[in-house]
């Protein structure tokens, strides 16, 4: 696959390793009582059957919505583009707190835990990856477009970017989906 061997994919999947370790290390450093009641009252919620689904698949597909669209806005405005990078960053961090908060707070059963919402984080952290190999693809052919002097047919160009958001937009609304209506049924299953 193209992608998978290109120099810009293997540094966005390093900037999520990167970020995945700062999220260990900011949870190891951080208050834990804190996090623990948070994620206590998440995992309660579901429990005992008070989690609003609707509002939480609301919740989600703004927030990832928000996200794809940043990172494919950035694309369109070349310069800013360094900040989708920022935003895998942010996104590795998120998943290395979430799951080490995790496995804190549940010990054994946090692994299973971690290990439902890692399979779901990963779906979108993937889709947040391909967006943001695209839109740095996207930036870098029109910045060369642009300081080569060369035509290109843009309508076409931007027709197919614009295509691609869509996909991983769709993309992003079944995984949050998939994260309210199956992870919770399964982290209800577990706890």
């Amino acid at each position: 696959m193209k992608i998978v061997r290109s120099r810009i994919f293997k540094l966005l999947i390093l900037l999520l390793v990167v970020g995945f370790l700062l999220g260990i290390i900011s949870f190891i450093l951080s208050d834990k009582k804190e996090i623990n009641n948070d994620i206590i009252n998440y995992i309660s919620l579901i429990k005992n059957g008070n989690f609003n689904k609707l509002l939480g698949l609301y919740n989600s597909v703004v927030s990832n919505i928000k996200y794809s669209f940043f990172i494919w806005i950035f694309g369109i405005l070349f310069i800013f583009v360094f900040i989708n990078l920022f935003i895998i960053v942010y996104k590795g961090i998120s998943l290395g707190f979430m799951i080490s908060s995790i496995i804190y707070t549940y010990k054994l059963n946090g692994l299973i835990l971690s290990l439902i919402l890692f399979i779901n984080n990963i779906l979108y952290i993937f889709i947040f990856i391909l967006l943001t190999y695209y839109s740095v693809n996207f930036a870098i052919k029109s910045f060369n477009t642009f300081r080569n002097n060369r035509l290109i047919n843009y309508k076409d160009f931007f027709k197919n970017y614009i295509i691609l958001y869509l996909i991983f937009t769709l993309l992003l609304i079944f995984s949050s989906l998939f994260e309210i209506y199956i992870s919770s049924n399964l982290i209800k299953f577990v706890v």
